[in-house]
């Protein structure tokens, strides 16, 4: 989430999450808008939808762009309160899908995420405009928008006078931006429309996964804060988060340890306080902080999770169930 912007020279400003549904605190992102502010570019963490109607609702007040980091959240769906007319004519309301409710939605087809292409991602939206930056930017950044093997869909492809070229130049070879080359091959997209339509499926199993592992460990909540997703939210998990408590009488180090020597893989949050990585330390790289962090630091040093994969069988649930109730009861 943090890279590209940055690497379009832009400034992100870091505010602090919730514990236990991981996602940024609503209150805490109105501080943070100033003058230069564009846009607010958030995740929705492990699947859980991240709080929309307060983002929208800022979004619409100070009339800014609305992007949704959706790798961890494919088919997660949130029930709005109100309808918000945000930049550039886009009106929401009622349920959607997340990723959908923004002007552009991301998602990640790595193996790991909800469904695969055996590797990439996919950008998305309804804004005409945006949709032929991103297909330019997709595509060497070319002016024209034809797909591979049409010509002239504009009707006048040797009639274009752009930039300093002469007129007529072929309209296939012009270049509106400095893009990359990020086609997919027509195998990937086979594989992904089937993927689809399995989505609802792999996104049931999930969901019933994460509420296997809640209901396992709900009575170790003296040790550990449980995830947790918001009222008006539909999850679609991509893991199960355990946070250490202050004063349980072990560490993440020892209980993760414990797990990966019985062959229960964990992860951390990913960069954890992206703000202590040698990349931003030793960077550079301008960057603003609202606050002390202080629940980002607690998830980094004490929080880990676990997947709920749609393939585990309750045998596999159980068994990761069973093996951190008697690590818990063995301290």
């Amino acid at each position: 989430t943090i890279a590209p912007i940055i690497q379009n020279n832009l400034v992100p400003v870091f505010v602090d999450i919730e514990l236990g549904t991981y996602n940024i605190n609503p209150e805490s992102i109105e501080e943070t808008i100033s003058p230069k502010t564009k846009a607010i570019f958030l995740a929705h963490t492990l699947g859980i939808p991240f709080n929309l109607d307060k983002v929208l609702e800022l979004a619409e007040k100070y009339n800014l762009w609305v992007i949704e980091d959706n790798c961890d959240a494919l088919g997660a769906k949130y029930t709005l309160k109100r309808e918000y007319k945000l930049i550039n004519d886009k009106v929401i309301d009622g349920t959607r899908l997340t990723g959908t409710f923004g002007h552009i939605g991301t998602s990640s087809f790595y193996p790991a995420h909800h469904i695969t292409m055996g590797e990439g991602g996919a950008v998305y939206t309804d804004d005409i405009k945006l949709y032929r930056i991103l297909l330019s930017l997709r595509d060497w950044g070319r002016d024209c928008w034809c797909e591979p093997g049409k010509d002239n869909t504009c009707g006048k492809r040797f009639s274009w006078k752009l930039g300093l070229l002469p007129e007529g130049y072929d309209h296939k070879y012009i270049y509106s931006h400095l893009g990359y080359n990020l086609k997919i091959t027509d195998m990937q997209a086979a594989i992904g429309v089937a993927q689809l339509e399995k989505l609802t499926n792999f996104v049931e199993a999930r969901r019933k996964n994460w509420n296997r592992l809640y209901e396992g460990l709900k009575e170790l909540e003296e040790f550990f804060i449980l995830p947790k997703c918001p009222e008006n939210a539909s999850p679609s998990p991509f893991g199960f988060v355990l946070t250490i408590r202050d004063g349980a009488p072990f560490t993440r180090k020892e209980i993760v340890t414990y797990l990966e020597e019985r062959r229960i893989q964990t992860r951390m949050i990913f960069a954890g306080n992206i703000v202590r990585q040698p990349a931003m330390v030793e960077g550079g790289y301008k960057y603003r902080v609202i606050d002390e962090l202080k629940n980002t630091d607690k998830v980094m040093m004490d929080a880990f999770w676990i997947g709920v994969y749609p393939g585990l069988t309750e045998e596999m649930l159980t068994y990761i169930v069973e093996s951190i109730k008697e690590f818990v009861k063995n301290r």
